[in-house]
């Protein structure tokens, strides 16, 4: 019996994929190829005669190996989606929609040194929050298969795009508005990047922790 997960790995080997992911895809070709050569050999027809028509089945190698990388490629996009966007898209919507409802029923934030370049903004019931939403936005990255990284940056989206924001706002300011000086736009980019960016983003991130070290107990439970 020829071995045709060996055949199919040999072939498909230049792909470069992940050493799981080459043995997944093997192992499925290589299924198709072992009932079809199977099917030929009850029909009574020859060992060689049986390969050779099982190897021609596959076609035209190259033209597969551009059907897998596709295939591949569709798949990544919609893992990405679905693991980074779709949760990220969530928290962002779920946190600032509550952020308006706070400023809507009147709730104050906490200023230190108002008037100043330098101030920091807190909202307290806010932050409080924000670690729930974390934990929902962790588990529909995990509940996509989403791990490491991809779990955290779809938690802390918000503060990861407003972070990118005043990045970009300070580096305009900086070529455009010469008339204020640069210490002072750096002193007032790391108070608003910690009111909005940094203090949000931790207490997003210690959601996705939470929601984890629960998950973790319960699996040893």
């Amino acid at each position: 019996m020829p071995d045709w997960r060996a055949y199919m790995r040999n072939h498909i080997a230049p792909l470069r994929r992940a050493r799981a992911e080459e043995e997944d895809v093997a192992s499925e070709l290589a299924d198709h190829l072992d009932e079809y050569y199977a099917a030929l050999r009850a029909q009574g027809m020859p060992e060689e005669e049986a390969f050779a028509r099982t190897c021609a089945r596959v076609g035209n190698w190259n033209e597969l190996r551009k059907e897998i990388a596709a295939a591949n490629q569709e798949g990544t996009m919609r893992d990405r989606v679905q693991q980074i966007w779709v949760p990220g898209l969530v928290t962002l919507l779920s946190s600032y929609i509550f952020l308006a409802f706070l400023q809507w029923a009147g709730a104050r934030p906490r200023i230190s040194h108002p008037g100043e370049p330098s101030a920091t903004v807190f909202y307290l019931p806010w932050l409080f929050f924000l670690p729930l939403i974390g934990a929902v936005s962790g588990y529909l990255s995990r509940r996509a298969q989403g791990v490491g990284w991809r779990v955290y940056v779809a938690a802390s989206f918000p503060s990861v795009a407003l972070g990118a924001i005043f990045l970009l706002l300070f580096a305009l300011a900086a070529v455009v508005d010469r008339q204020v000086p640069l210490q002072i736009k750096g002193t007032a980019l790391g108070a608003t990047t910690l009111s909005w960016v940094l203090l949000p983003g931790i207490a997003l991130s210690i959601g996705v922790a939470l929601q984890s070290l629960r998950k973790t107990q319960r699996a040893h439970r």
